[in-house]
């Protein structure tokens, strides 16, 4: 994520998927509007990032709470997230990856450990009320540096998620993320030449 090895600008390092679970996502009642629980499968791609005191950000509706943010690490590590109620870093958000009026940007601070934590994490997401059409779907965007350095200036990692609306079920087609490395194929072999006949003379 930083450092002197880094260059300034942002990354998408953060590959989300949901996770293959039942009922996932689950849109369990909230009074007269409801809520979403996404479980999703978290892969870190960038370079081994050093331990460090980390701050990151999700971008959710004004009218949302986020009732349930937990990553997940190597064996069942969980990042203790602490609410950063701190309108700077709300506002470098906003400056470097936008937020619309009705939007807004939750922040949190960690202690990062990529010993402890490792590069795959599971997440739990919990939303209320959750703001979509049924047949919609909403992107999820999530930001993450170190606490010294900025979102505006310096280098982030980030990462996008699907959250489908209650009767959407399509499938989501990723163009932004790498595939595979696609195998050349195989050279085909010339074909033999048939030995010209002998002529008499």
């Amino acid at each position: 994520m930083a450092g002197a090895t880094f260059v300034k600008g942002a990354r998408r390092d953060v590959v989300i998927n949901k996770k293959p679970a039942p009922n996932n996502p689950a849109y369990p009642p909230a009074g007269a509007r409801r809520k979403i629980h996404k479980q999703s499968e978290v892969q870190l791609r960038t370079a081994t990032a050093p331990p460090g005191r980390i701050k990151l950000g999700v971008r959710v509706k004004q009218a949302e709470s986020v009732e349930q943010f937990e990553i997940v690490g190597r064996g069942g590590n969980v990042l203790a997230l602490t609410p950063a109620a701190d309108p700077a870093i709300a506002a470098d958000l906003g400056t470097a990856l936008g937020v619309a009026a009705d939007e807004k940007w939750v922040t949190y601070k960690a202690d990062w450990d990529p010993a402890r934590f490792g590069k795959r994490f599971d997440t739990r997401l919990t939303l209320s009320p959750f703001e979509c059409h049924p047949n919609g779907v909403r992107v999820f965007t999530i930001a993450i540096t170190y606490d010294a350095l900025s979102f505006t200036n310096d280098h982030y990692v980030y990462g996008v998620s699907l959250l489908p609306g209650e009767n959407s079920q399509g499938l989501p087609i990723d163009v932004g993320a790498a595939g595979p490395a696609q195998k050349p194929a195989p050279k085909k072999k010339a074909a033999k030449k048939a030995p010209r006949p002998k002529t008499r003379r």
